[in-house]
């Protein structure tokens, strides 16, 4: 950074110097015909109406500046981190282990005979005399009366009309059209025979047949139904009822009382000195070292490269005459 703002220093003394050079080259420069002192680079040409002098020039030196980087020693304070040792005190949680002795109730079963009293159901079978009612098929013929559809052919007389074809001649006229034959005369004078088409009317005879309705009285058969009633017989079977005795088995059941004896648990409670272990945690204080780092300020000396702009002469040619002014350019 420090480099930095050098080298821009630098710059700008190189941009002030050529300014005031090219003021000192341009505008205090003296005329070769006794102009004035002061001579700007737009103003007017001197009244001198004498010939031009011829261009003479003349070697001048001139200090001009140009940057250069040097080596310098520069002094800069340093920050640096030193450790050193620290102790301090910290407190932790330390398990401990106690024993401890108790009374505990624990439970045990015992098991041990008891009688008890149940009822069981037990089926008894017995015989029993019982009167039931059965029915038994008896077959007989039973008349009945039903309807048939017989078949009657009656003849009867009926009007049917026919039709009989008849042949007339019918006489009408049609058109005809036949070729004629014509004598004309050409352009030329010449005779010739060309065809004509002629349409004719003529006569003619056809024969037409037609349909003449005829209305006659015959005799047809005609078929017709007649209902009738007979007599006939057919078998049935009626279930008719009987009476009768039988012997059964019914089967009952009684409820009888029954002796046994089971096995029951029972829990006894029972009271004994246990030794356990308790656990609990204790703070204790212990010491350590840890490493602090401080912070320390110092000088150093260190070489840095500065741009700086170091003079330097040079010789020039000028021109000096030959001019009826000098403007300065």
């Amino acid at each position: 950074m420090k480099r930095l703002s050098v080298c821009i220093v630098a710059g700008l003394i190189t941009i002030v110097a050529a300014v005031s050079e090219g003021q000192a080259h341009g505008r205090r420069q003296r005329g070769w015909d006794g102009c004035s002192d002061f001579i700007p680079y737009a103003a007017a040409p001197c009244a001198s109406a004498a010939a031009p002098a011829p261009i003479q020039y003349e070697e001048r030196k001139v200090t001009r500046y140009r940057p250069m980087m040097v080596e310098k020693e520069i002094e800069e304070v340093v920050n640096r981190l030193v450790p050193r040792e620290e102790k301090f005190t910290y407190a932790v949680q330390v398990p401990v282990t106690k024993p401890e002795t108790r009374k505990e109730t624990f439970y045990k079963q015992v098991q041990k005979e008891v009688p008890f009293t149940y009822t069981v159901t037990v089926p008894v079978v017995a015989q029993e005399k019982r009167k039931e009612t059965v029915y038994k098929q008896v077959q007989k013929e039973v008349p009945y009366t039903y309807t048939v559809t017989v078949p009657k052919t009656v003849q009867e007389k009926v009007k049917q009309t026919t039709y009989q074809c008849t042949f007339e001649n019918v006489t009408e006229s049609v058109p005809v059209c036949r070729l004629v034959r014509v004598n004309a005369v050409d352009e030329c004078g010449r005779c010739y025979t060309r065809c004509e088409r002629v349409m004719t009317t003529e006569q003619v005879t056809r024969v037409v047949a037609r349909h003449v309705p005829v209305t006659q009285e015959v005799t047809v058969n005609r078929v017709t139904y007649e209902s009738q009633n007979r007599q006939g017989s057919r078998p049935t079977i009626e279930l008719v009822p009987e009476e009768r005795e039988v012997t059964v088995n019914v089967c009952r059941f009684e409820t009888q009382n029954r002796q046994a004896t089971r096995t029951v648990c029972e829990v006894v409670p029972e009271v004994r000195e246990v030794t356990v272990q308790l656990q609990s945690f204790e703070t204790q204080k212990r010491e350590g070292t840890r490493t602090v780092y401080d912070t320390k300020s110092e000088k150093v000396r260190r070489k840095v490269q500065v741009c700086e702009m170091q003079p330097y002469e040079e010789t020039i040619r000028v021109p000096v005459g030959g001019m009826d002014c000098w403007h300065g350019r």
